[in-house]
Order: C-alpha cells, then sequence, then structure tokens
C-alpha cells in the first residue's frame, strides 16, 4: 500500500518537554490541544492489565502528562533557549512541507543543557502513530561514532592499538589487507569498498549472517592502497565491530552496552532486529515518484543491524562528550582531527571540507569548529564546538529521497548560536571576481541538472565535476527553478579560495561552499538546504 504523501497537516502535533522537565500536551500550531486524531493509549501499571473504555479521556492525558517527565526528567532539565520556541516551530513545521517528513524528533543542547526537545508528525503513516519523545528512529550510520569510541576504550585498555595490523583481530584476513591499520578502518583511509553486500541477479537478500557477510567481504579487492586515498566504507566499519567483539571477548552489542549504554543510563537503545517486537519503533519511509512509500531497510544484516534510539539516549550521548566522562579530551581530540593521507595532506572527497576522524564527519564554518554526522534514515547530529551546541535531528524520510536532515540541523543552530547564522549572511557581491562568480552561478544550475561543465575542476577534471554534481543534485534537484544565487562572502585557504554562496529556490534555500583552488578551479563543493 503507498499513501500519496501531501503537507503536514494543521493536526500535526508538538511535544514540548518545557524548563524544569515538565510535559506538555501535544498542541497545533496556534496553541490549542488536539481535538481528534490519533492517541498514544495509556500504560496500565505493572501488573494491572488494560482494558478499552476504563480510562477516561483526562485520565489518558494525566498519565501522558505524568509519564514523560518521569522518562525524560534526567535528560531535559533546560534553561530558556536562545531562540523564542514559536520561531523554531515555524521553520520546522515550513520545513517538514517542504521535505515531506512524515515525522520528526529533534533536540537542541546549549552549554550542556537541553534547550529545547520537540517531536512532530507521524512515526507510522499507515497507524497514525505520532512522534513521542519515546520514539525510537534507526540512526544508521551515527553508530560510526559509537564503534569508534568502542575502539578507542579498548585501545585505553591494551586490549588492541591503532596501528594494529586488521589481520591480528579479524580470522583468515586476505594477504591484501596486510597493510591496512585500525586507524585507516577508523579514518576511512583502507581502501575497503563500501558497495560489498552479496546480491543475486543485482538484488539483495533478506537475510545475512555475519559469517556471510565477513566471508563476502573477504573477496572484495581494494579501491586503493591503504593510506593513499579515502572512501566512504560500511565494510570498514563492520570489520571494525568484528575486531571489537575480538578485543572484547563478548558480542558486539553487550561490549556496547557495558561500555557506553549502560553507564550513560541510554536505557531506550535497541538493535534493529527485523524479527523483534521493539516497542515505539518508528517506520521508516522514501519517496517513489514523490508519492511516500514504505523504506524496506528491514533487512537482517547479523552484527550489521542498525542501532534505535530516541532523541533523549542521544542527548545524554552528547552530554557525555561534553563533559569528558566518557573518552578523554586526548581521545576526543584524536577522534576529531582529519586524517592524513601517507603524503601528508588532508584526506578529502568532493563535498567534504575539512576532512573525517574517528566516525565523525569534520567542519568549520568561518573559523569555528564543527563536528557532525549524517544517516541514510534521515539523520543527522551536528555539535558547534566553539559555540557549545549540539542538535540533533532523528526524520523517518530517507535521505536520498530529500529529508537532507543535516540543511535541518544547520537551520536549527542558527536559531540558536548567534554565530552560526547560515541563512542570514548579508550579499557580498564584490568577495570574488565576477568572471568566479558567474562561473560558479552556472555550475549551480547545471549541478541541479546533474551536470557539470569538466575543465572548471580539479584534480581529476570531468570524474571530479560528476562526483560534485551527483551529489549537489539529491537537494538541488527538488528545489525548483534557481531565482536567484547570491555571493556571501570567502576565504583564503592553503588551496585557494573558499566562496559562500546562497541559492534562493522555487522551494528553498540553499546554502553553498565551494573550494576552489589558486586557479580558480572547483576541487569541492557542499550545499546544505536550510
Amino acid at each position: 500500500m503507498v499513501v500519496r504523501f501531501g503537507p503536514v497537516s494543521a493536526a500535526t502535533h508538538r511535544a514540548d518537554v518545557p524548563h524544569g522537565g515538565g510535559a506538555t500536551l501535544p498542541t497545533q500550531p496556534d496553541g490549542a490541544r488536539h481535538q481528534a486524531g490519533p492517541r498514544r493509549p495509556a500504560r496500565a501499571p505493572t501488573g494491572v492489565r488494560r482494558h478499552a473504555g476504563l480510562a477516561s479521556r483526562a485520565h489518558r492525558m494525566s498519565l501522558r502528562a505524568l509519564l514523560v517527565p518521569v522518562l525524560f526528567a534526567a535528560a531535559c532539565a533546560a534553561p530558556a533557549p536562545v531562540a523564542a520556541p514559536d520561531a523554531l516551530d515555524r521553520y520546522v513545521r515550513s520545513e517538514m512541507q517542504a521535505r515531506r517528513l512524515p515525522g520528526l524528533a529533534l533536540a537542541v543542547v546549549q552549554r550542556g543543557e537541553v534547550a529545547a526537545l520537540r517531536c512532530y508528525g507521524l512515526a507510522n503513516v499507515e497507524t497514525g502513530t505520532p512522534v513521542w519523545p519515546e520514539t525510537r528512529f534507526a540512526i544508521a550510520s551515527l553508530d560510526k561514532q559509537f564503534t569508534a569510541a568502542m575502539v578507542q576504550l579498548l585501545a585505553r585498555d591494551k586490549k588492541l592499538s591503532l596501528e594494529d595490523p586488521i589481520g591480528l583481530h579479524l580470522l583468515d584476513a586476505p594477504s591484501e589487507w596486510s597493510g591496512i591499520r585500525i586507524r585507516h578502518l577508523l579514518t576511512h583511509t583502507s581502501g575497503m569498498p563500501d558497495d560489498w553486500l552479496e546480491t543475486h541477479d543485482g538484488r539483495g537478500f533478506v537475510d545475512y549472517t555475519t559469517e556471510q557477510l565477513y566471508r563476502h567481504a573477504r573477496t572484495r579487492p581494494l579501491l586503493f592502497a591503504p593510506g593513499t586515498g579515502w572512501s566512504y566504507s560500511d565494510q570498514g566499519y563492520f570489520l571494525l565491530c568484528l575486531i571489537v567483539e575480538r578485543a572484547a571477548g563478548v558480542p558486539y552489542f553487550e561490549a556496547l552496552k557495558a561500555r557506553i549504554l549502560r553507564p550513560l543510563g541510554m536505557d531506550g537503545v535497541a538493535v534493529a532486529d527485523p524479527d523483534a517486537i521493539v516497542p515505539q519503533r518508528a517506520a521508516g519511509y522514501r519517496l517513489r515518484d514523490e508519492v511516500l512509500i514504505n523504506d524496506r531497510r528491514l533487512v537482517d544484516y547479523g552484527l550489521w543491524n542498525d542501532l534505535l534510539m530516541t532523541v533523549a539516549d542521544f542527548v545524554k550521548w552528547d552530554r557525555a562528550l561534553r563533559d569528558v566522562s566518557l573518552l578523554t579530551r586526548d581521545e576526543l581530540a584524536l577522534a576529531w582531527t582529519p586524517a592524513r593521507l601517507d603524503g601528508g595532506e588532508i584526506a578529502h572527497t568532493a563535498d567534504d571540507l575539512a576532512g573525517y576522524g574517528f566516525g565523525w564527519m569534520l567542519d568549520n564554518f568561518r573559523g569555528r569548529r564543527i563536528v557532525q554526522h549524517s544517516g541514510y534514515t534521515g539523520v543527522f547530529v551536528l555539535r558547534l564546538l566553539d559555540a557549545d551546541v549540539s542538535v540533533v535531528v532523528f526524520t523517518n524520510l530517507e535521505r536520498p529521497a530529500g529529508s537532507a536532515p543535516r540543511g535541518l540541523a544547520l537551520g536549527v543552530a542558527g536559531l540558536f548560536a548567534p554565530t552560526a547564522p547560515w541563512a542570514n549572511l548579508p550579499p557580498k557581491p564584490d568577495a570574488v571576481a565576477p568572471a568566479v562568480a558567474a562561473m560558479l552561478r552556472d555550475e549551480l544550475a547545471r549541478w541541479q541538472r546533474g551536470e557539470c561543465a569538466a575543465a572548471r575542476y580539479a584534480p581529476d577534471g570531468e570524474a571530479r565535476g560528476r562526483e560534485i554534481a551527483a551529489a549537489m543534485q539529491t537537494d538541488l534537484g527538488r528545489m525548483g527553478a534557481i531565482l536567484d544565487v547570491a555571493v556571501l562572502d570567502d576565504e583564503r585557504t592553503d588551496e585557494g579560495q573558499l566562496v559562500y554562496l546562497r541559492a534562493e529556490c522555487e522551494r528553498g534555500t540553499l546554502f553553498v561552499r565551494v573550494q576552489c583552488d589558486a586557479g580558480g578551479r572547483i576541487l569541492r563543493a557542499r550545499g546544505d538546504r536550510l
């Protein structure tokens, strides 16, 4: 069954967690309480069987009001946010309509305290189940930062070294892997491919065992010699999970619970086992010809299954990073330092501006440090280190369908961090030469069509241009005609010139940064739909 997806209705609710950890009832945009629509059933006390009709509407509502503070008081005691709540609501609701998002949960952490924890839309469209603070989202590649932290903790315990050849910890490792160190897997500089799942006639399986995944991984050739290039690799992080199991002496998830989840009180985390009944699991969605359909990610990957998590659980993880209560300052500094290749240069990809650390994408905005990561399922976490603001955005629309959670997180951060006004920079037309500005405007139009002018790119011309165009078209291709492109600023870098642009389109705003070399050729570009 498919559902034609229209704008988020006026009944789309909001679950606020205001000062002191209390909770308001779901409200409509104008602040009125829901008068219609699905309600979450009240929970019966332990040992009491729940019967339909026994609890009055008022009793159910009072239980709801009591349950949320109990579950989230520790995580959600919050000071007054910088941005007015209605400004945040207006932004999120508008973007949910523009991006066709079924459901969303977000948290903003400011100076170590929760400034906002909000829930919008539907966790399950078919059943009409709203997103609640307890809703568990599949976090996809956000789990890489947890795997990387486990590796660092085991290195602290002297159970492994970041410089160990991976063959010391993996059975029957092929000889081609002999030059790969654990550090290479952490930073995606191992040469491991990303597309590594076994298929039949081009179609994947419903069930994979850990043994099957490892057996097939051993047959895949490397893309380049370890340390000589950068390529994002799920296979590399799957191998890291195996290494964690071997070094810890227990299954991966048991090790994760013992060292990270349980000590931090992250009690809502679960494994996305497709066979298991997991309460409050959000359904995943994608778009086909602008029609909402189920995202069939319910595949059993054995060890490689997604983690399911609430935004409040992720807040606890964020707080542990900020308070240095799990990893030391030196360990965090190492995790947030960009990887370098054997020649000494920072490892970059076409849409990456500041490199990759240990399970973290690195970035900066006008000299201000950012650590972040995305997940295929439509999730993103952003930490503005210098502003001491973190934003967690969980949606249930996959990223290739246009959820663009990174841009959402940037947009929310701009409301809470005055030093990060991504969308509000004034035009500065004289920041770059007119010829450079004209060239970049022309390339934006080409990117929207998935095209490029090969001569404008370095180091490898058309290959680099096509890579950038494909990445940019994911969002830009969904935003309608480009109405205006403004030059906002530029920075002189070791490689040349970094140019800031803002593209106003029929259906939204794209914040664009383009790194050019000294000769004006494009090295890298990133666009974020704000």
